[in-house]
């Protein structure tokens, strides 16, 4: 079943918000390229293009999170590497087998590797937006409450 954004994920920033809707449709994107008829090729397109926009959605959030002096902020940057790190790792099954089928080799991803991988996706993504950036949506709307002191600033 694809991933589905509700309202109740948002965190109040337009910006975060519409690119953790663009990473639910990336990592649908990526579960419907490993049910394809060429799920190698097609699962690293959409892994290696979920990979790229979630590493320019941190450099926005980190950025966001610099602007309004985020108390927990390396905690979260810390957050961020760890999720890039569990991505590359996820994927460097299906990495492999690029090169088996560059050698001509028959390759399929193991059903494992595929559902470790979206287990993985569907993990991070919801546990990271509700855990850390939950965080933000408080902050967020204390800063568009005007200047003053508030606990995830200090």
């Amino acid at each position: 079943m694809a991933l589905q954004w509700r309202n109740a994920l948002g965190v109040g920033n337009e910006m975060i918000d519409n690119d953790h809707k663009k990473l639910f449709a990336l990592i649908n994107e990526v579960e419907v390229a490993l049910s394809g008829d060429n799920p190698v090729a097609e699962a690293l397109v959409a892994i290696d293009g979920l990979a790229t926009y979630t590493q320019e959605h941190f450099f926005r959030e980190e950025s966001i999170m610099i602007n309004l002096r985020y108390v927990k902020f390396d905690h979260h940057k810390n957050a961020h590497r760890q999720l890039i790190a569990q991505l590359d790792a996820a994927a460097a099954p299906v990495r492999q087998l690029r090169a088996a089928q560059a050698r001509g080799e028959a390759t399929m991803i193991p059903p494992e590797a595929k559902a470790a991988l979206i287990a993985l996706l569907r993990h991070w993504l919801l546990d990271h937006i509700l855990k850390e950036d939950m965080r933000l949506k408080s902050l967020h709307l204390q800063n568009m409450k005007g200047p003053g002191s508030h606990d995830l600033c200090r």
